[in-house]
């Protein structure tokens, strides 16, 4: 009767868990032949003081601070600009990463036939190759190296990116009580810029609305609900967590290559927004146009987006849209590391962006 016994540092999960006993026992019996009702696994939760790593206790290390719930999400990433003091903000932990780790990659292929929001379909997407390699080909003077170049042509919010807070305002008014006028010029905002944002290392959490539905996609124009997020929670034996990213898997991914069906894809609710904004999350994002319905006026803010207006302008919440999250909808990874490095453009609205996934094996 084959016993294995693994220590590992406590907090994992009980999906880690139930992974981690499951591929253990598919190896013994597929390696050694044992039969799998034999196999015993045994995991040895250590806590951090009994964990000693370069020479120091693992619990004598800086711990993350946390505090008061109600300090802002935004406050965490734009503390230093702001003032605020963002040792307080409750902060997600972040999972150790082993070698085994998989890496899901979340962006979606840029192309000029790629869906664009209306609103942004004048920046367009284009690559250009201004420079071929003909063009500096001279083995007799160079040697046989040649080079190619090109431009690249398009708006902050195409493809895969991350909203900053300057996109949006309530009244005129941006996050935090900054009027648009005094940090606003042509040449972009002063404040609250998509360079202002650090890049973002969070526990993630895949919320699979299709998967609760039972369907490969949600219908155009389906509206996901608070209820829809809770129940999403439930059914995977999830939590949304302070500091963590929240991504939502509508099944819209599939339908990039149709730029028509994607734009008239599903969208969350206002109170879905809400929902989120109240568990404290860093950022969100979902696998469609524009996070929210497209064409629906929400009935209590009188305003399109209402998600955008709650979550950057009144929040300070960031978005990340036309999310790639089939893959990681597939592999049931619902729990996550969160990898998002925006482009340090400065004073612009938003950034081109590769978010990743990463799920320890």
């Amino acid at each position: 009767m084959p016993i294995i016994r693994v220590e590992w540092l406590a907090g994992r999960s009980i999906d880690q868990r139930r992974a981690l006993v499951r591929r253990i026992t598919d190896a013994l019996e597929d390696v050694a032949g044992s039969r799998r009702e034999s196999i015993k696994v045994i995991l040895h939760d250590v806590p951090p003081e009994n964990y000693g790593s370069a020479g120091d206790l693992l619990s004598e290390r800086e711990p993350p601070k946390t505090g008061p719930s109600d300090l802002s999400t935004a406050d965490a990433l734009h503390g230093e600009r702001s003032g605020v003091d963002t040792s307080m903000v409750p902060r997600a932990l972040v999972p150790e990463l082993g070698g085994t780790s998989r890496v899901f990659d979340l962006e979606q292929p840029r192309t000029a036939e790629m869906p664009i929001h209306p609103a942004h379909k004048q920046a367009g997407y284009s690559y250009l190759l201004h420079r071929h390699h003909e063009e500096e080909y001279r083995p007799d003077e160079a040697g046989p190296r040649a080079g190619a170049a090109g431009v690249i042509i398009c708006g902050e919010h195409t493809g895969t990116h991350i909203d900053a807070l300057c996109h949006q305002s309530d009244a005129l008014t941006l996050y935090g009580g900054v009027p648009v006028g005094e940090v606003q010029s042509s040449r972009g905002f002063s404040k609250l810029s998509v360079d202002e944002i650090p890049p973002i290392l969070a526990s993630g959490t895949l919320l699979d609305i299709a998967a609760l539905e039972g369907v490969e996609a949600l219908e155009p124009g389906r509206v996901v609900t608070e209820e829809d997020l809770a129940a999403c929670c439930e059914a995977q034996g999830v939590s949304v967590e302070p500091g963590s990213v929240a991504l939502v898997h509508t099944g819209n991914t599939i339908h990039w290559a149709d730029p028509e069906r994607y734009l008239a894809g599903p969208g969350m609710s206002a109170d879905a927004s809400r929902w989120l904004a109240e568990k404290g999350v860093l950022a969100v994002g979902a696998d469609n146009m524009a996070w929210d319905v497209p064409g629906l006026v929400d009935p209590d803010l009188g305003c399109l987006l209402p998600g955008h207006l709650i979550l950057l302008a009144r929040r300070g919440i960031h978005i990340v849209e036309n999310l790639k999250t089939d893959e990681l909808a597939a592999a049931g990874a619902y729990r996550f590391t969160f990898i998002c490095t925006p482009l340090k453009l400065v004073g612009a609205t938003g950034s081109p962006v590769r978010p990743l996934a990463i799920v320890p094996g």
